[in-house]
């Protein structure tokens, strides 16, 4: 499938898939015989997988290890990878889940202090 429509099914623009490709997050595609590029349903997995890594905060150079093991089919480095983000993942839920109590505590004080 062409770029336009790996753009569409993932959400990603354009230029995000093309850096992507840059940094060696997906394999470089084949191209059609007009010269397109061309995508395949592995790309796109990969690329929704790297958006939602990306967006939780995976670093990069993670990114880049899941991604290969994703390509080279290594489900155990990437069941390890993503196990590994899980915890990482849930330390900061569990900090997220104390500022918020903390804060909203504060609030409720301040708001009792007005009345």
């Amino acid at each position: 499938m062409k770029i336009g429509l790996v753009s569409e099914k993932t959400g990603l623009g354009i230029h995000t898939i093309r850096y992507y490709e840059k940094q060696g997050l997906i394999t470089k595609p084949g191209k059609d015989q007009s010269g397109h590029k061309v995508y395949d349903a592995k790309d796109v997995e990969l690329l929704n997988w790297i958006a939602c890594m990306k967006n939780s905060g995976m670093p990069l150079s993670q990114i880049q290890a899941y991604s290969k093991a994703f390509y080279d089919d290594n489900r155990r480095k990437c069941l390890e990878l993503l196990e590994e983000h899980m915890t990482h993942l849930n330390e900061q839920k569990t900090q997220l889940d104390h500022y918020l109590d903390v804060t909203e505590k504060k609030i409720d004080r301040l708001k009792k202090s007005l009345t």
